[in-house]
């Protein structure tokens, strides 16, 4: 789905969605089970180059493709929208350690960030 409006009003509408607990049977039993609201969210992470193996791992945890690979056309035409390159293999030895629990990051691609190159430019 898609949303639009206020985003006060969004949220409490994805609040109370998620807040949903429907009747549900379970093995033989009544039980119930809460919604799942799983927002689908584009990022930009910016870092200095020579960073980029712990990053990547770090973020990606070793995993180069989607979950399902029919996502993979997705991510295809994503990259190519976008204008950035295809993710190239990072080393998986070193990581910084944060919280992966319960999710997926998908590799879209990557690029220089020209607008810090440009800033910093003779400082």
């Amino acid at each position: 789905m898609l949303t639009r409006g206020v985003k006060f009003w969004i949220d409490k509408f994805i609040n109370d969605l998620g807040a949903l607990a429907l009747p549900w049977k379970y093995k033989g039993e009544d039980s119930y089970i809460q919604v799942a609201v799983r927002p689908i969210q584009l990022w930009e992470v910016v870092f200095p180059k020579e960073h980029y193996d712990q990053v990547m791992n770090t973020i990606f945890d070793g995993m180069n493709v989607t979950q399902h690979k029919k996502h993979q056309k997705f991510v295809y035409a994503l990259r190519k929208v976008l204008g950035v390159k295809k993710v190239k293999e990072y080393k998986t030895d070193k990581k910084y350690f944060i919280n992966r629990q319960h999710l997926e990051t998908v590799p879209i691609g990557i690029k220089d960030d020209y607008d810090i190159i440009t800033k910093t430019e003779g400082l």
